[in-house]
């Protein structure tokens, strides 16, 4: 009985370490898969506080209540609640404009911000642009919105629905525009 007892152990043995050879291709790929998955973060911050540089300058500054950051190969997002202020600095370094929302959304692989509920642009020259979205990105220092906006200048108040622009309001183009203005 002990010689069989030894026999199996033998076998089973010598099957498991032939079994132990390379894997398929299949079965690699569902390793990479597994480990991929397993490498999903997730980062939660209270009282956000950022700021971007870019070529040591200050562009802006980004504050908000709460933040969660969302982390994988495919995916990288930042959703901060609010209320959300950035300060935008110009080429001078001087803040310039500044930005209200109740909440936001950071993408920064493709360097943009969009921008939720009760957004409020003040811009140089005393330019105030609200709206319930706005999109904007870094890269080209562009905003746009499709949905309802206003856009008070010291002469004038204008309404759209559609709009896209440089951040500090200095040129812009409205879509199906309505409003007032006042003819001296």
């Amino acid at each position: 009985m002990a010689r069989f007892s030894h026999l199996v152990v033998c076998i089973t043995a010598v099957l498991l370490i032939s079994a132990c050879g390379e894997l398929s291709e299949f079965e690699n790929q569902q390793v990479e898969e597994a480990l991929s998955d397993s490498l999903f973060t997730i980062t939660k911050t209270w009282g956000v506080n950022m700021e971007l540089m870019e070529n040591e300058q200050l562009k802006l500054i980004l504050k908000g209540s709460y933040s969660t950051t969302l982390k994988n190969e495919a995916v990288n997002i930042t959703k901060i609640s609010g209320p959300v202020y950035i300060e935008i600095y110009n080429d001078s370094g001087e803040a310039d404009t500044f930005v209200n929302a109740d909440s936001a959304l950071y993408q920064p692989e493709a360097f943009t911000f969009e921008l939720f509920g009760n957004v409020t642009v003040d811009a140089p020259e005393n330019k105030v642009l609200r709206s319930e979205y706005m999109k904007w990105d870094r890269f080209s220092d562009k905003v746009s919105t499709p949905e309802f906006l206003t856009i008070v200048t010291p002469s004038d108040s204008i309404n759209a629905i559609g709009f896209e622009g440089d951040s500090d309001l200095s040129t812009y183009t409205l879509r199906e525009v309505t409003g007032k203005t006042i003819i001296e």
